[in-house]
C-alpha cells in the first residue's frame, strides 16, 4: 500500500466561522502532478494557504508523511513542502546561483557553509532545469519565464516531497507556459517529487497534469483529467476565465510519437475524452485498428466488459498493454 505525502482529511476551509470548502478528503502520492481548477474565488488560494499553515483549518486533518500539521513546526515543514508563488513582490538583486541556493536555509542558515555535496547537488538542479547560462546572471535582469525556471530550482533545492505552485504560469506567454507544464511532468519522472499547481491553464492542464482537484460548491472533486472534464463539463464553466480551449475545433492536443493503436467509435461527447486519454498515454487513435473501444453516452465497451469511468478503462486497458500492444503491430 502506497503511503501518502500529503493527506486531507474532512477537511474545510475559510475564513472566521465560513466555510468555503467542506469536507475535503484527497491525498497526493509520490512522483504525482496534480493541478487545483476551479473559477475564482471558489477557495483554491484558501485551500493551498491551509495547507502550507498560513490560514488555520475549520475542521478536519492535514498530514505530511503521516505527521499532522498541528504537530509541526514552520522549520520541519519546510523539510516536507516548499512553494513557488506567481511572482515575487520584489526581486532580489543577488546572483540567480545564491537565490537557487536559498532552498538549503531550512537546513542551515548560514549559505556560505554550504557542504561540498550541497554544491553538488545545486549544480545538479541548475543542469536538470537547464539554466547553467544563467548561475552568474543577477535574478533581477533575467526575464520572468526564466526567473519561474530559477524559482522551481530553489524549490528543488530545497529537496521536498511535495512542492506546492501557486499560478507559476500566469504572467507568462503561451512558449513559456508549455514549458513549465512540460518541466514539471519531466521532473515528476527523474525525480519523484509531487507537484500540486494552482492554475487558470485548464487546457495544459488536463493535458499534462496526473489528476485533476476540481472546486465548486464549497466540494472538491477529484480524478483524471479526462474523468474531471467530462463529469464536471469544466471546459464551458471556465471558457470565459483565460481559457484557450478551441470550441470549434473542440480539442487540444500534444504532438507525439505513438506506436500503439486504438480505434474509438461513438458520437457522444465522452467518445472525446476517451480519445484524450486514450492519446495521452500514448496510443494513436485510428480507423482500422484492430483493438476497438465503442463509446456509448454511459460506458466504454472494451473486449466485450463495460466500464462506467474513463479511469477504469485505462486501468484494464494498461494491466493488459503489452499483448495489446503486440497485436495492433
Amino acid at each position: 500500500m502506497r503511503e501518502s505525502i500529503l493527506k486531507l482529511q474532512n477537511l474545510t476551509v475559510g475564513y472566521q466561522k465560513e466555510g468555503l470548502v467542506k469536507g475535503i478528503n484527497a491525498q497526493i502520492f509520490a512522483s504525482e502532478f496534480i493541478v487545483l481548477l476551479g473559477k475564482n474565488g471558489v477557495g483554491k488560494s484558501t485551500l493551498m494557504h491551509t495547507i502550507l499553515g498560513f490560514e488555520k483549518s475549520l475542521g478536519g486533518e492535514i498530514y505530511f508523511n503521516n505527521q499532522n500539521l498541528q504537530h509541526i513546526s514552520p522549520h520541519a515543514l519546510a523539510h516536507e513542502v516548499a512553494v513557488i508563488f506567481s511572482k515575487l513582490q520584489q526581486v532580489p538583486k543577488i546572483k540567480v546561483y545564491d537565490l537557487v541556493a536559498m532552498g538549503r536555509i531550512p537546513y542551515h542558515p548560514v549559505l556560505k557553509k554550504l557542504k561540498k555535496e550541497e554544491r553538488v547537488q545545486i549544480d545538479e538542479v541548475f543542469e536538470l532545469i537547464g539554466i547553467n547560462e544563467l548561475k552568474t546572471k543577477y535574478a533581477n535582469e533575467i526575464s520572468e519565464g526564466q526567473l519561474q525556471l530559477v524559482m522551481i530550482a530553489r524549490a528543488l533545492v530545497q529537496d521536498t516531497s511535495l512542492i506546492i505552485l501557486d499560478e507559476p504560469t500566469s504572467n507568462l506567454d503561451v512558449e513559456n507556459q508549455y514549458k513549465i507544464f512540460e518541466l514539471l511532468q519531466n521532473l515528476k519522472l527523474k525525480t519523484h517529487k509531487s507537484f500540486l499547481m494552482i492554475t487558470h491553464e485548464a487546457d495544459l492542464a488536463l493535458q499534462y497534469a496526473d489528476k485533476v482537484w476540481w472546486i465548486e460548491n464549497g466540494k472538491l472533486t477529484q480524478g483524471i483529467p479526462e474523468d474531471i472534464a467530462f463529469n464536471q463539463q469544466i471546459i464551458p464553466k471556465l471558457s470565459g476565465q483565460y481559457l484557450s480551449y478551441n470550441a470549434s475545433t473542440k480539442g487540444y492536443s500534444k504532438q507525439s510519437f505513438k506506436v500503439k493503436q486504438m480505434k474509438v467509435t461513438g458520437d457522444t461527447e465522452k467518445c472525446f475524452w476517451v480519445k484524450k486519454a486514450l492519446e495521452r498515454h500514448g496510443y494513436n487513435i485510428v480507423g482500422d485498428a484492430e483493438n476497438h473501444v465503442e463509446v456509448t453516452e454511459n460506458y466504454s465497451i472494451f473486449e466485450k466488459q463495460k466500464f462506467e469511468s474513463i479511469d477504469s478503462l485505462l486501468n484494464y486497458i494498461q494491466q493488459h498493454e503489452e499483448h495489446y500492444h503486440h497485436r495492433s503491430k
